[in-house]
């Protein structure tokens, strides 16, 4: 019977106005989303296109700075697992945990995205959490990650998300984190036009920081800030690394 509706939801899609479809699906809850539109999970971070290039962007980045396949990996904001399902299938079976704040998002994409790419039995860890509460994963970690997600957070979110990590990284362990650049410095409050298409801000989403920024912001942790700059990122987001003292 759900094969018949979608089916049907499918072939009416393209006489329905897009006036019409939008208020439709507002008015309808998540979990019947996937009736109107298969891979709606995948939208919600946008850049549908970009799916495989940007999933795959982060993940050879990792490995290039020293991921392994014995690593335990937490990806913050692992949203539908556009990165997810290449670090799944690399890292050993359990080692990858993944954190988001849309329960609806990870549960579609756990009922999807892993049977669509055969890793239903790597046993990921993907939960939802919107505190950064990340002791409750009762797991230490080598490596982390936040692919566009400080690009979202204030700054004390950002300060939330830090001390958090630091309770959780091993000692030498680092976490990855994607951010827009305000080269201006912190007294800058003009937007940044970081691509032809994106502007950032100084207090609205797309947020923008100065490097400096984030040092304060681990000051009493045990983490160290490094700026690495660009990575080929096609949205000009560039990318700092912080360290757990060892």
């Amino acid at each position: 019977m759900q094969d018949l509706v979608e089916r049907a939801v499918q072939a009416a899609k393209p006489f329905v106005p897009t006036a019409v479809k939008r208020p439709i699906k507002r008015a309808v809850p998540p979990r019947y989303h996937r009736h109107f539109d298969p891979d709606w999970h995948r939208r919600t971070i946008g850049s549908v296109p970009l799916w495989e290039h940007l999933g795959r962007l982060q993940f050879d980045y990792l490995v290039d700075h020293g991921l392994r396949p014995d690593h335990h990996l937490l990806d913050v904001g692992c949203g539908p697992l556009r990165g997810g399902l290449k670090f799944i299938e690399y890292l050993e079976p359990g080692h990858y945990f993944g954190v988001d704040k849309r329960a609806d998002v990870i549960d579609e994409s756990l009922r999807t995205e892993l049977p669509r790419s055969g890793l239903a039995g790597r046993r990921p860890t993907v939960v939802a959490m919107g505190d950064f509460g990340f002791g409750r994963l009762n797991q230490t970690f080598d490596y982390a990650i936040a692919q566009s997600v400080f690009t979202h957070l204030s700054l004390n979110s950002i300060v939330r998300c830090l001390i958090n990590m630091d309770q959780v990284l091993l000692p030498g362990g680092q976490f990855y984190a994607t951010f827009y650049e305000n080269e201006r410095g912190r007294a800058n409050l003009e937007d940044v036009h970081q691509t032809a298409t994106v502007t950032s801000h100084f207090d609205s989403d797309y947020y923008h920081y100065d490097v400096p920024s984030f040092e304060w912001a681990c000051e009493g942790t045990g983490l160290v800030p490094e700026y690495l700059g660009g990575w080929d990122n096609p949205y000009n987001q560039k990318m700092m690394v912080f360290r757990k003292d060892g």
